[in-house]
């Protein structure tokens, strides 16, 4: 007899499966695991002794995860036969898994507070990589031999077996803090204690830390009205006071704990934090070694969040704690959460390196990724991990500022990528679709099952001259101008004088006022509006086309009417979906199919995504799964164009 156990889990990744192999080693339970699609599969012999003491040890082993669902159990006569294709190892970049954070929470351990700990299945093993494959010659670990010990867990150790970064703090990465009097060095036990310590009571008495973590050198701070900017970021230490300061569902609590860690802005609860953010803000848990252990004595100090910045090793601080390794970090990922859909929304961290199947054997690049052949197979990372490639074309974003020198390059648009690679992901390549790019422009596309056309191309945004643009928009117009002039003269000298290089959101911010000049502040301004029901906001004006002009002049004569910033930003939104709405079953019909394919990172609004499921909702509208539906997904898509 069989028992098989099935858990949900929606990802290509296969750390959790990793993990589950580890626990049957440690257990003696002889098994097979099976990653497929949508779900991993678990079978054993349900007569072995230690089964039930394995799948404990499950329950309480396996990290929370972002891509796990629901599980279930069955029994069989007869053992499952599945097909298992083996894929070489990828570098992770995620948080630790609850078997290592044990281990380096643990005073015994050799890794007792030694924050580059990680196993074969979790931790921040990609900022170390150089290039491929994945083996210890080709990380920044060369330089470290491995002690006696890490040497036999190489060999022993089911979670560590042929990691290529096992090291402790016998034989690993010191650690180094400096300020402008004196330097510490950590190397033991003790020192590395003593060393986040130090740093945590220096951020409780108001000094800043620049910290060179796994994922870049990040400045971090208590947060004050007089050092928070819209660049600054929050890092909750204690879990225990998310609900506390923080207005979230479920998903979204859940999220933040989960072992990937994705970065996400939800709504601010606490006076404290509405005073110093507003009412939302981009917000994670810590997620590295680094930041792991440095949160875990902010909460001894009492401190239940701290700010912090992405910045450079320049960045001026009060303390900096170092290491001397030149680690190329990612970049953090956002995740978008809207009841049970979730979706990545930009970034590179926790989706990069991943596999890809590749028709034509071609090298895509865009955004500083690449996707090359490996050995055999296509892996899309950072260019940064490839020192060359031979393929029979290279194709290029055409707004990349690199020649690849190759005899066939071809250049291609972020909106053709972008609606072909959700195509790809859910398999519809080949038959036709209309798609909705919105980023910083808004594209209506049909793909007639071959290619990518541009039904209702987007007007050029010119903002030089936008008041002379503005006032001979109709009968009026220029008695607007004068109005706003009157009202907001500030913002009225700034917008006659820009230079030429912002786009749409940027000026709209501007023209509202809000702090943060970009999609991303008025986004966060919409998800402060608690009402229901937002005003028209101009979106189009002759042939079905989006005049930007005609956009900004409506928003300004709601403003000099007195109108709320959020509500006009939530209401901006709720427009653009409306109009979505009446274009998009235009061009279903004319177009003869039912898909309907949405890309760009302006989806990520709670106001929009709302509007789109109740005008598009019958469309049943695709989206990116495991690739961001913003700009890092076209060298996905560019390998099927």
């Amino acid at each position: 007899m069989y028992f098989i156990l099935e858990i949900e889990f929606h990802s290509q990744k296969h750390y959790i499966a990793d993990l589950i192999r580890s626990f049957g080693e440690i257990y003696k339970v002889a098994l097979d695991v099976v990653q497929r699609k949508d779900a991993i599969v678990i079978v054993a012999n349900k007569e072995q002794e230690n089964l039930e003491s394995f799948l404990h040890a499950l329950e309480g082993g396996l990290p929370a995860s972002l891509f796990l669902g629901k599980s279930s159990h069955s029994f069989s006569d007869k053992k499952p036969e599945f097909d298992i294709e083996e894929k070489p190892k990828l570098p992770l970049n995620i948080a630790l898994c609850p078997t290592c954070q044990k281990e380096m929470f643990d005073v015994s351990s050799r890794r007792y507070y030694y924050p580059f700990t990680s196993c074969s299945a979790c931790g921040s093993q990609h900022p170390l990589v150089e290039r491929y494959p994945f083996v210890r010659e080709n990380t920044l670990m060369k330089f470290f031999a491995p002690c006696q010990s890490c040497q036999e867990e190489m060999q022993r150790n089911p979670f560590r077996k042929n990691h290529p970064l096992v090291s402790c703090i016998e034989c690993g990465i010191a650690l180094k803090m400096t300020d402008k009097k004196s330097e510490r060095i950590a190397n033991d036990k003790g020192a590395y204690r003593r060393l986040f310590e130090v740093s945590a009571q220096a951020i409780k008495k108001g000094k800043s830390v620049l910290v060179k973590t796994m994922h870049g050198f990040r400045k971090f701070y208590l947060p004050t009205q007089e050092n928070v900017t819209p660049k600054t970021l929050l890092m909750m230490t204690d879990a225990n006071k998310l609900n506390t300061h923080l207005m979230m569902v479920p998903q979204e609590f859940n999220a933040l704990l989960s072992i990937e860690r994705p970065l996400l802005l939800v709504a601010t609860k606490s006076e404290a934090l509405k005073n110093l953010f507003g009412s939302s803000v981009y917000v994670k848990y810590a997620d590295d070694g680094m930041s792991m252990l440095l949160a875990k004595e902010l909460v001894n100090c009492g401190v239940e969040y701290v700010g912090y910045e992405i910045c450079d090793e320049s960045e001026s601080a009060d303390y900096k704690v170092d290491f001397d390794l030149p680690i190329m970090p990612q970049k953090d990922t956002t995740l978008f959460i809207n009841q049970d859909v979730k979706f990545f929304v930009g970034g590179e961290r926790i989706v990069f390196p991943s596999y890809a199947h590749n028709p034509q054997d071609v090298v895509t690049i865009a955004h500083d990724l690449a996707a090359t052949n490996v050995d055999g197979r296509t892996i899309i990372d950072t260019m940064e991990r490839f020192s060359s490639f031979k393929t029979p074309q290279v194709r290029i974003l055409e707004s990349e500022p690199i020649e690849s020198s190759h005899t066939n390059e071809v250049r291609f648009k972020q909106y053709e990528a972008s609606m072909v690679s959700v195509l790809a992901e859910h398999g519809k390549l080949g038959e036709k679709a209309v798609g909705v790019h919105f980023d910083t422009a808004l594209y209506f596309l049909y793909y007639n099952g071959s290619k990518v056309i541009n039904a209702v191309p987007p007007v050029a945004f010119e903002p030089k001259n936008l008041w002379s643009k503005i006032a001979s928009l109709r009968e009026g117009s220029s008695r607007l101008v004068e109005n706003y002039k009157e009202h907001f003269p500030d913002r009225y000298k700034r917008l006659a004088n820009l230079d030429g290089d912002e786009d749409i959101f940027k000026v709209t911010a501007i023209v509202l006022g809000i702090e943060d000049e970009s999609l991303g502040g008025i986004s966060a301004e919409a998800l402060s509006f608690l009402g229901k029901g937002g005003l028209q906001i101009d979106t189009r004006i002759n042939d079905n086309r989006f005049d930007n002009y005609a956009f900004l002049a409506s928003i300004m004569s709601y403003q000099i009417a007195g109108v709320e910033t959020n509500y006009l930003c939530y209401s901006i939104y709720e427009s653009f979906g409306d109009y979505i709405g009446e274009i998009v079953p235009q061009l279903v019909d004319k177009g003869k199919t039912r898909t309907v394919v949405l890309s760009g990172e302006t989806f990520a609004n709670q106001a929009l995504y709302a509007r789109i499921v109740r005008t598009l909702g019958v469309f049943g509208p695709l989206m990116n799964k495991n690739f961001p539906i913003g700009k890092e997904n076209a060298v996905y898509g560019a390998l099927y164009l």
